[in-house]
């Protein structure tokens, strides 16, 4: 029986895909502790993991426009939240000591804290891994590939804090993502495993949703994320697009609120929140910001996608999805009512559309993510002291 300590970055992304991981240890005897926030702890439970419970409560939530007051807010909010989690590791570590700390980027000073009491760690990242190619090839995308190539050197790695990260001395690192998904994958050693897609969850539909409508009608499933926020003139072309139409609408707005949106059309349904897994079993069609854990759920669903990204990661998503075919890549202005009609029409009617999802959902399908990375995991633990 291994044990394992696992200090995720508590926000919705970081811990879901942690989720089924921590099922599949527990179901084969291992021992699980997560340090984690008070509002992911009974999810976490669920699992039959132990839960050493942070103080405060953790929303994570990036305003879509920058707000000096509050981003100033929410790094001092972060920093408070980190200085609680170190005290929490320190505290556990010395009353007892795991085979395997596993912890997210985010967090990197759990590394120097593992490395204090003598214990091994493993990194788990829930989007592609950094190293100094990757970080070569995206300065070559914007200032050209000669600047690009100046940077494949070791030393690169210190201009991307999770390029850091993946390059420590781990045991093993994690990465919740296909290699078809991973920049630059065949520069990476086979201490690096993609294990993804981690998406576990049970496809649990909630009650307030018209499911005999959604099963019988042409479904666009819209969510920009639980933690980048878009405002309500984000949806409002998408509403002018697809309202009073064929199309069955639902949009999940995260921390918008949907009365926001103003008066809805009949054929649309906005909720803060929406089972997304149970509802891409039936959509049609997928308009999301191309997160990591989005984008490998709709691809599981096979379900082609208009990627509308905000930040660096999720653009590199976008891309290469659209690249294997299964989705087309926007920016938010440029989305107009027209546009996103003849763009459906496109990725629900292209046969190739079809195949390249339909291709991706197979590869997915025949990859158990949680078994693989709870072997990857049981396989990088050396027993060289006794168990807490």
């Amino acid at each position: 029986m291994a044990d394992f300590l696992f200090v995720p970055y508590s926000s919705h992304g970081h811990v879901n895909p942690l989720l089924s991981v921590l099922r599949e240890l527990v179901a084969c005897g291992d021992r699980a502790s997560v340090i984690v926030a008070p509002n992911f702890a009974d999810a976490v439970e669920e699992t039959g993991a132990r839960v050493l419970r942070l103080p405060a409560t953790s929303n994570v939530i990036v305003p879509e426009r920058f707000d000096p007051v509050d981003e100033c807010q929410r790094l001092f909010k972060t920093f408070a939240d980190r200085r609680a989690i170190w005290a929490l590791l320190r505290g556990e570590l010395r009353h007892r000591l795991p085979d395997l700390v596993i912890y997210d980027p985010m967090i990197p000073r759990v590394f120097g804290i593992a490395a204090e009491h003598g214990v091994p760690t493993g990194l788990f990242s829930t989007t592609y891994a950094q190293n100094e190619h990757v970080i070569a090839s995206t300065v070559g995308r914007h200032l050209g590939a000669k600047v690009g190539d100046l940077l494949r050197r070791p030393w690169a790695r210190r201009l991307h804090p999770w390029a850091v990260e993946t390059a420590r001395d781990h045991r093993v690192v994690l990465i919740n993502a296909l290699p078809e998904l991973q920049p630059a994958a065949d520069t990476f050693g086979a201490r690096v495993r993609f294990v993804g897609p981690l998406t576990g969850a049970r496809a649990e539909r909630g009650d307030d949703l018209p499911w005999t409508e959604i099963e019988r009608r042409r479904v666009l499933l819209v969510s920009p994320g639980t933690v980048f926020t878009r405002g309500s003139g984000f949806f409002g072309p998408i509403v002018e697009a697809f309202g009073d139409s064929e199309w069955l609408v639902v949009i999940a707005t995260g921390p918008t609120a949907p009365e926001a949106l103003g008066p809805l059309p009949p054929n649309v349904i906005a909720r803060r929140s929406v089972p997304q897994i149970a509802l891409l079993e039936h959509a049609d069609l997928f308009l999301t910001h191309a997160g990591m854990n989005s984008t490998l759920e709709a691809l599981a669903a096979g379900v082609p996608m208009i990627l509308v990204p905000r930040i660096l990661d999720q653009r590199a998503n976008a891309r290469r999805v659209a690249e294997l075919g299964a989705g087309i890549q926007l920016d938010a202005k440029q989305l107009n009512p027209e546009l996103l009609r003849l763009i459906a029409r496109k990725l629900t009617t292209d046969p190739a559309v079809r195949a390249a999802a339909d291709a991706l959902r197979a590869r997915i399908t025949a990859q158990n993510g949680p078994a693989v990375a709870a072997a990857a995991l049981r396989a990088s633990c050396r027993f060289d002291h006794a168990p807490g």
